[in-house]
């Protein structure tokens, strides 16, 4: 069947609409977003050191490294949290909460971030292995673990290598109770690895 060039100029024009129209909308973004709450009280008191500590960018395989609330339905399956988000990637609020647990109980000479330019002697790096809300039947539970490594920045040497993990129960499936759980969770983490800190220096 022939088609009259009329028509198929109209239906190409047509086409290009739909396309732009595609292009152009933007995907529809969740609706909340999330900061982890204020830290819990840190105990500041035992042994302090004089050393410089430097908190690296922490790493994460996905999903792990991206900005949504994960939920781990069923061992090995993961879903997100539809119409929430955090305020910035995993590993990076992860990285802030513990360099405001490091400097809060003031138990090194000083606390850098990877941005600082200063030096360090010590370097603390991670790869984020869980930060997601488990469930497991009728129980909830926030999981935040960490990879952690505590490197010699004069010789390069590793200090000391230890696998984290801490958990906290979640009152209830919302939004809200697991942000909260999810900061418990980074609180215990961060007192963990401050006393693994000293101890290993």
């Amino acid at each position: 069947m022939k088609i009259h060039p009329h028509y198929l100029v109209s239906i190409l024009l047509g086409l290009l609409l739909l396309t732009a129209g595609c292009t152009i909308l933007p995907d529809r973004e969740p609706q909340r977003q999330f900061a982890l709450p204020a830290s819990a009280y840190l105990d500041a008191s035992g042994p302090a050191t004089e050393a410089t500590l430097r908190i690296d960018t922490l790493t994460a395989s996905a999903p792990h490294g991206g900005n949504r609330l994960l939920v781990m339905p069923s061992p090995d399956e993961y879903a997100v949290w539809t119409g929430v988000r955090w305020r910035d990637d995993a590993p990076r609020l992860l990285q802030e909460r513990l360099l405001e647990a490091y400097r809060h109980t003031g138990r090194l000479k000083g606390v850098l971030d990877d941005a600082s330019h200063a030096r360090s002697d010590i370097t603390l790096t991670g790869h984020l292995t869980a930060f997601h809300l488990r469930l497991d039947g009728n129980v909830h539970r926030a999981m935040v673990g960490l990879d952690a490594q505590l490197i010699d920045e004069s010789s390069r040497e590793l200090l000391s290598s230890q696998r984290f993990e801490m958990t906290s129960t979640v009152g209830d499936a919302t939004p809200e109770a697991a942000v909260q759980a999810l900061g418990r969770a980074s609180d215990a983490l961060a007192e963990a690895l401050i006393g693994w800190t000293i101890d290993t220096l």
